[in-house]
């Protein structure tokens, strides 16, 4: 590894560490959104990781791992946390998005089991795209994309989406 590596190396693991420390102090009364953002993440970078289609290199698995290891140290006072309540009307809001967005207007009971594996995976993949490391390259398109909804708004999607794919990931 070159000095440039190790520098990038370096920014990228303390980024990951200022987005999530900023993300993870705000206060809503329900730290629920924390676990699942943070549990979201995870698996979007281990995704990335273990990508076939993408040739990773060693020091871009050994950044994925060492980003891993920050989340999952940021996640671990929200592991056992459960829900206070979930926000009923934005489950059914990103139902309905989805529903009209990735999979044209089709009812659910309608829905073979194939369409139902597709509908989940287009939970998760709002999912992964709404977490701060889908934005990585520039994390102020992330503040942007959290300060339009607000707060509130954001973790009412957090959990929407992740209540969605815990309920049809059986498909």
């Amino acid at each position: 590894m070159d000095k440039y590596d190790v520098e990038y190396r370096m920014r990228a693991i303390k980024d990951t560490c200022d987005i999530f420390d900023e993300l993870l102090s705000y206060d809503t009364g329900d730290d629920y959104w924390k676990r699942c953002v943070c549990e979201a993440s995870i698996l979007y970078l281990e995704q990335d990781m273990y990508d076939e289609e993408t040739q990773q290199r060693p020091e871009e698995i050994s950044l994925c791992q060492a980003q891993i290891d920050v989340i999952t140290y940021r996640l671990k006072p929200y592991k056992g946390v459960k829900p206070n309540v979930i926000n009923a009307s934005k489950v059914n809001e990103m139902l309905n998005i989805t529903l009209k967005n990735f999979m044209d207007g089709e009812r659910v009971e309608n829905m073979s089991r194939e369409s139902l594996h597709y509908l989940c995976g287009s939970f998760r993949f709002l999912l992964f795209k709404s977490c701060p490391t889908a934005y990585a390259v520039d994390y102020n398109k992330f503040r942007e994309f959290v300060k339009k909804q607000g707060i509130n708004g954001y973790a009412d999607r957090i959990v929407a989406l992740y209540t969605l794919i815990e309920q049809y990931q059986k498909y």
